[in-house]
């Protein structure tokens, strides 16, 4: 992905700043709701990524959107990326920011695919199962439903993956079936 490393750079600085400043769980969700108005509006993100769009318009619109919704300095923060003409890596450095404070505050973002919806109880159960397994102090779940699953789990923590389907145990079977 085109400009990773300087997102980087901007997220870690940012943390850098909000944590001597002593306001990083204020600034977490200043960048969270940026992130979630970019993703959700698709006008938004074409234009933050558009060379014909001006970037002091790009930043006038980001400030009328945020303004009085977030704190001083992430306001400051957004023209400073502004000015230095990097607004369309605004998303790259929302999700690396997101990503640096769950590693600080040993949070793990853990998807789970299911053939059925999860109950409450079979949810809670397995949250309490990752968060003693993996030592983490939260964990944000996301749930996707497949039905080619057949049955049991797909476990997705970073960039590990626990496959418990039936599924693959069935093309497991299969291919020792064919090597035969």
């Amino acid at each position: 992905m085109k400009g990773v490393r300087a997102a980087i750079r901007y997220a870690k600085a940012l943390q850098q700043l909000s944590q001597e400043k002593n306001i990083l769980e204020v600034i977490v969700v200043d960048v969270k709701l940026i992130h979630n108005t970019i993703i959700e509006n698709k006008d938004l993100a074409m234009m933050l990524k558009s060379p014909l769009v001006k970037a002091d318009k790009k930043g006038n619109v980001l400030i009328s959107i945020f303004d009085k919704k977030i704190n001083e300095l992430t306001v400051k923060f957004i023209q400073l990326v502004v000015s230095h003409k990097r607004e369309n890596i605004l998303l790259a450095i929302c999700e690396q920011f997101i990503g640096i404070y769950n590693e600080i505050k040993n949070i793990a973002r853990v998807t789970v695919t299911t053939p059925n919806a999860l109950t409450d109880a079979l949810r809670s159960e397995l949250l309490a199962k990752i968060k003693t397994e993996y030592s983490l102090s939260a964990v944000e779940l996301v749930e996707k439903v497949d039905a080619s699953l057949i049955g049991g789990l797909v476990l997705r923590i970073g960039d590990k993956q626990l496959d418990a389907s039936i599924r693959r145990q069935l093309n497991d079977i299969k291919q020792e079936l064919v090597q035969v």
